[in-house]
């Protein structure tokens, strides 16, 4: 008590004594009292108390300065669910945050235009359907948000995902699982570990009155808590005139849609805590299509998803798991629709609920896995349960995988077998092998798929190919379309695929994938190919310090006619074909410092294609703005 007595009295001396000096502020007391030139000037006079007040003023401004820095610190990452191993000849299906970004992607369904025998669908342009089915079966696409299921449980959409719903803002990573049964595609939540804030804010403007605005916000705190939000909204209106070619573009998928996501929790070591809320609503008007072919109504409606998550452990190594409590609901509001003459209100699923429990518990060390994940769905006071074994075990070289699920909702059962080889550094082969077995009165027969691919290196390039065997089965049409709700059967296929990937020339790169199959089916185009070139460079020898970058896309796709099982407006059934599909997509990206300019131009030569019978693609659309990162 004395010292500290003691030491305030010598302090206040200090100050009045200072207060008697006339001091001049010069540049020189920005330097530190400890440098070398510092100690010239002293050594030149005799030191005041004025001197020594001067020195210690600087000397805590230094150590603030220092104290700021240490006080940005890394904090322990929130925990991820398990990442499935991948049967594939390289990492493509693999996108990171800065690959997502860079992709050009305006929703999941771009993304998936890169995974062979994934077939995507769009009404029009931003406020349309966008879904994806595999190998013609819209069931067989899956999509997993940290580990929940996301279940289309929406009347309208007949058991389809409208992946319009999934914006890529809030995605740290996204993991395509391809088997030769079906397609899981993991997603990742966007997380933060710094304790300076980060803000992001996106805007995008373009033909077709397009224009959309999004803001993100996150926040590491000292004792492990975060807290990150993220509003999105964007908006299109038809019959707007091209920037490009002067011409009117009539009924472009016209709407609006607004995203709103909140993430509050706590990690610390190998605990998380945390709980995640995300609201979707959107308005689209009615998409008028040519005749004979099915109108879609306007659609206004709402998605509301949330989860509360307790995890321990790291998933990619050790013991781990995960205690998930989810629910959802989705909501059709009342809407005027025209059929054929008649006006009609839409809302035969005015409201929807759904929850979803999961408990996953697994290991991972350093050459082989194995975890097991259990979903409770509650529905219509029934519970359902569907565990699911995963194994896997392997080195750098060689690797063998396992996947079974029962799965009650869906009626059906599945087992995978998968593995990978690598015996030379330019030679790879991968192998998958699915059987599904439906229960119960589904009127579908057991079948099996398999997949085998091989690839060998040219310099920098991978020349990959292989085949494709699909036994016969049978898919549900996509009655979002318009089409009938019927089971389509479809006869055994082989397909072959290629595929070429890899550097041309110093950050020149190319991808290209196709797939070829010896009969036509339902929802599956008999060939299309996907071609990319890219120029992605940050050049390091002339900006050292990585304050500019540069990225370059081209991308080309064709598709033959997409056969439907289709009725028609005056009734009859049968056969309709979406015509088939050329469309050339440029994109310009520059990145100077924390500012990215983006340049997007879709369907270069602005070519009238159709993905869906009878709705008919914007001619051209370009689209511009601005991505801006901060830290304070």
């Amino acid at each position: 008590m004395a010292h500290g007595v003691a030491r305030a009295v010598t302090a206040a001396l200090l100050l009045s004594i200072a207060a008697g000096f006339t001091v001049t502020v010069r540049v020189e007391a920005q330097v530190r009292p400890d440098s070398a030139v510092t100690a010239r000037k002293d050594t030149s006079r005799a030191r005041t108390a004025a001197d020594s007040v001067r020195d210690a003023l600087a000397q805590a401004r230094v150590d603030s300065v220092y104290r700021a820095k240490l006080a940005d610190t890394l904090k322990a990452p929130f925990a991820s669910f398990e990442k499935p191993d991948q049967a594939e000849l390289t990492d493509r299906l693999r996108f990171s945050r800065a690959d997502i970004l860079s992709s050009g992607a305006v929703n999941l369904v771009d993304l998936l235009d890169r995974v062979p025998g994934v077939t995507t669908f769009r009404s029009r342009w931003l406020a349309g359907l966008h879904v994806a089915a595999y190998n013609g079966d819209f069931q067989r696409l899956r999509i997993f948000f940290d580990g929940v299921e996301r279940d289309a449980i929406e009347g309208r959409n007949g058991g389809v995902l409208d992946l319009s719903d999934i914006p890529l803002a809030t995605l740290d990573e996204i993991i395509v699982e391809r088997t030769a049964g079906e397609v899981r595609v993991w997603l990742r939540g966007w997380t933060v570990r710094r304790t300076t804030a980060f803000t992001r804010v996106d805007v995008i403007t373009g033909d077709l009155n397009t224009n959309g605005f999004r803001g993100l916000f996150a926040r590491r705190f000292g004792n492990g808590l975060s807290l990150q939000f993220v509003g999105q909204q964007m908006a299109t209106q038809s019959g707007q005139i091209s920037a490009a070619t002067g011409a009117t573009a009539k009924g472009s998928g016209d709407g609006d849609a607004k995203y709103v996501d909140l993430r509050f929790g706590w990690a610390r070591g190998k605990l998380t805590a945390d709980v995640h809320g995300i609201a979707h609503s959107r308005n689209r008007d009615t998409q008028t299509a040519r005749d004979t072919f099915t109108t879609l109504p306007r659609y206004k409606g709402s998605r509301r998803e949330a989860y509360a998550r307790v995890a321990y452990g790291d998933s990619a190594r050790g013991l781990w798991t995960h205690l998930l409590s989810g629910s959802l609901q989705t909501r059709l509001q009342g809407i005027r629709a025209t059929t054929g003459t008649v006006d009609s209100t839409v809302s035969s699923d005015t409201a929807r609920a759904r929850t979803q429990h999961v408990l996953a518990v697994g290991y991972r060390a350093p050459r082989w896995h194995a975890s097991i994940t259990n979903r409770l769905r509650a529905i219509n006071g029934k519970n359902y349960l569907a565990p699911a074994l995963r194994v896997g075990a392997g080195t750098e070289r060689y690797g063998v995988m396992g996947y079974a699920e029962d799965r009650p909702v869906d009626s059906l059962s599945q087992i995978e077998l998968g593995g990978w080889a690598r015996p030379t550094s330019w030679l790879r082969v991968v192998a998958s092998q699915s059987r599904r077995t439906p229960r119960g009165d589904t009127l579908r027969s057991a079948f099996s798929s398999t997949r085998l691919e091989t690839a060998v290196r040219f310099r920098r390039l991978w020349l990959g190919g292989g085949v494709v065997r699909e036994e016969a089965t049978a898919a549900r049409s996509p009655v979002l379309f318009g089409a009938p709700d019927v089971l389509i059967p479809s006869a055994s296929a082989l397909g072959i695929v290629g595929s070429v990937r890899g550097g041309l020339y110093k950050d020149l790169q190319f991808d290209s994938h196709f797939t070829y199959w010896n009969q036509s089916q339902y929802s599956r185009p008999r060939f299309a190919i996907r071609n990319e070139i890219a120029l992605v460079s940050s050049w390091p020898r002339r900006f050292p310090k990585g304050e500019f970058s540069i990225n370059t896309r081209f991308i080309h796709e064709v598709r033959d006619p997409v056969p439907f099982y289709w009725q028609s407006r005056g009734g009859g059934a049968g056969q309709r074909n979406a015509n088939d599909a050329q469309v050339i997509t440029g994109l310009l990206e520059i990145r100077i410092q924390s500012a990215t300019l983006f340049y997007q131009y879709r369907n270069l030569t602005g070519r009238a294609y159709e993905q869906i019978p009878g709705l008919t693609m914007p001619p051209a659309v370009q689209t511009y703005g601005v991505r801006w990162d901060f830290w304070n």
